[in-house]
Parts: structure tokens; sequence; C-alpha cells
């Protein structure tokens, strides 16, 4: 059975029910605070006063700009955050000690998951000194003026490896902006990304291997001007660096070689250059053995832009089967002499590069393996050595 509800008795028999009295709407108070602070969330530890010694893990922050006639700050335990905050740690350049100093008990164990961003560090002996860091990262800091070292990443006889150095700029430091030294020790697995270092007295990046190892790292989109020596330097010195990258970087201005791995009594092989542009150094790209011990084999240089050497674009010293592929030599400067030189290697395999404006822009050695030269001018042929798929082109 349907039943149908009259709305006008409805409605009278809801006006009919009794209303409950409302309490007061207005708050008693002030809201509870529902969320922490930061300072609950990560307890951080203000520096105001240098020489500072952290021996605690935790978030420590610069408060202030502080200047040191000596040390700045020492990082003695793992496992710790440096927030610079914008602010500068600045030394007198009497040489009396490091702007960080990363160090680990007794100065033989390592030092893990140390973070040191944002600000200066300027006016010391090294800017950075870390021995034996692992897993560190460097991120946003302008370290400039130091004596030595912009940052020494020190594996001496021990390891320091897996770091990060990122976003960083360097300049005016009386040797290398960034140094790794593996002797009798290693530094392999870090990173150096997206840094501008210029202006630095020695090499911009060097590596050194020293009985040891500099292997597996990676350089990327940095830009390296004017730099008093190398831009980047491995040295495999009675070592190995080997199997390393070095990608997309600028590199200009040099005294030396823009890019130059040594093997001398030790090795460099295996490592690969790619997308890299040079220019105005001495050498574009240099591979170079102080002896037969040495190796520098089974590297890779594809798809360089190496402009304005004043002696050679590219110069595989006594380097055996190396690779050089899809590459852009040219130079307008007097004297210029080479574009790829490759006459006291053997067992080198180069294809598709174009040189121009050298006396010499191809000098192969007769073991080497190499597409044809196209020299004419005028729209390429659709046969013959123009239209072979390994060409090498020069004018």
């Amino acid at each position: 059975m349907n039943v149908r509800l009259n709305p006008i008795l409805l409605a009278a028999a809801l006006a009919a029910q009794p209303v409950s009295a409302q309490g007061p709407l207005a708050p008693s108070g002030a809201p509870a605070p529902m969320m922490k602070t930061l300072t609950q969330v990560e307890p951080r530890t203000a520096i105001t006063n240098v020489p500072y010694t952290i021996t605690q893990p935790g978030s420590y922050y610069l408060a202030t700009n502080v200047v040191s006639a000596g040390a700045g700050v020492t990082i003695a335990t793992n496992w710790v955050t440096l927030d610079l905050m914008g602010f500068t740690l600045a030394g007198n350049r009497s040489g009396g000690g490091h702007g960080i100093w990363i160090y680990g008990a007794s100065g033989t164990l390592p030092v893990l998951g140390v973070t040191v961003r944002n600000g200066g560090i300027r006016g010391f002996s090294y800017g950075i000194q870390a021995k034996f860091s692992q897993g560190a990262r460097f991120e946003n800091l302008s370290v400039s003026s130091n004596l030595n070292y912009g940052i020494n990443l020190d594996g001496l006889g021990g390891a320091c490896d897996g770091n990060v150095v990122a976003g960083c700029s360097f300049t005016g430091n009386g040797l290398a902006a960034i140094h790794l030294d593996g002797s009798s020790g290693r530094c392999n697995g870090n990173r150096i990304v997206q840094c501008a270092i210029a202006g630095n007295n020695s090499d911009g990046i060097g590596f050194y291997a020293l009985s040891g190892q500099c292997s597996g790292n990676l350089i990327a989109d940095c830009a390296l001007q004017q730099n008093g020596r190398y831009g980047i330097h491995f040295n495999g010195d009675t070592g190995r660096c080997n199997g390393n990258l070095i990608l997309r970087c600028a590199i200009g201005g040099g005294v030396d070689a823009g890019i130059y791995l040594s093997g001398d009594d030790g090795q460099c092989n295996g490592n690969r250059l790619a997308g890299c542009t040079l220019g105005g150094n001495d050498k574009g790209i240099e591979f170079y053995l102080a002896s037969t011990n040495g190796q520098c084999d089974g590297n890779a240089i594809v798809g360089c832009t190496v402009g304005e050497s004043a002696d050679v674009g590219i110069d595989l010293g006594y380097a055996d089967g190396n690779l050089v592929a899809d590459n852009h030599v040219a130079s307008h400067a007097a004297g210029t002499t080479t574009g790829i030189d490759t006459t006291t290697t053997q067992s080198n395999l180069f294809f598709r590069n174009f040189c121009a404006g050298h006396v010499f822009d191809f000098l192969p050695n007769a073991n080497d393996t190499y597409g044809p030269a196209v020299t004419n001018a005028g729209e390429l042929a659709t046969s013959g050595a123009a239209f072979h798929p390994w060409a090498n082109f020069t004018r």
C-alpha cells in the first residue's frame, strides 16, 4: 500500500519539535598549535664565532658573517649538515687554517654523510679540506681567494669516495680549484656538476692517483675559464684514472691543455669525453705518457667542439686504441699546426670529424683506422668518399 504524506501536516509536525539551545559560537581562546616548529623538526645549533669544532651529529648554521685569524669550522663526526645561510666564513689569508676542515678521529677513520651548503668561504689556507670524506655534499658555495686549494678531497692513504660538489663557484684560489688526491688510496665515484671555475692559479679540476685510484668519477656541465694550468687534469702516475666521464663542459683560456689525461707510469684508460666545448687553450684535448710503462688507451672523444687552440686541437700522444668521432676542430690562430694528431699512436679509430684552419687538419698514424678525408669545396657528391658514412671532412 502506498502512503502519501501531506506536506502541510509534515511542516506543522516539524515546527512543533522543541528547539535545543546552542552554546556560544566564539572560541574560548587561541587555537593550539597543530604543527611543530622547524627547531622541533630539526634542532639546529647556531655558530656565531670561529674557530668552532663540531663533535656531535646534527644540524648547524652560521648566524652571521665571521672572520678568523686561524681555522674556521672543523667537522669531526659523521652525519653533520652545516648551512652557511648565505653568510661568509672568512680568513685573513695568513695560511693558519682551513675554512672547513672535515677530519675523522685521529685522521684515520672515514667521515660519513656531511653536507656543507649556501654561503662563502674565502681567505684560508684551504677553503675546504675533506680528509677521508665519504658521501659528502658541497652545494651552492662560493670558494675564493684561498692560498692553496679551493676544495681538497683527500684520499691519501685512505678513501674519499662518493662525494658531490654541485652548483659551486671557485675563483682566485692559489692552487687548483677542486683537487682530488687518491695517492696510495682512492678517490672514486665522486661527482662535480654545474660548477663555475675561473681564475685559479693551477688546474681547474685535478685528479691525482699516484700509486692509487681516481676512477669512476663524473664531471658534468661545468664552466672553466682562465685557470693557470689545465682545465681538467687526470694524472694516473703509477696509479689508475680509469672509467671517468667528462660531459658537456665549457673550457677556455687555459695556459695548457683544456683537458689533459696523463698515464705517465700508470693508467688513464676507458675514459669518455663527450659534448664538451674548448677554446683558446694551448691544446684543446691532450693524452700523454711520460714513459712506455704507462697507458692512455681505450678512451673516447665524441661530439666535442675545439676551437682556436694555440698548438693542437686533439693530440693523442702515445695513446692507443682510442675513439675520436663526430668532433668539430677549427682554428684561425696563427701557428696552429694540427687539428687531430695521432702520429705517435696506433690502433685508434676516428671518423665523422670536421677539421679546418690548421697547417695539417689530420695527422693519422699508418696503423690507425679512419674514414676517408673529404677536402673538396662545393656540393657534396652522392657517391665516393663524400658519401662514405664514416668520412672525415677538412677545409
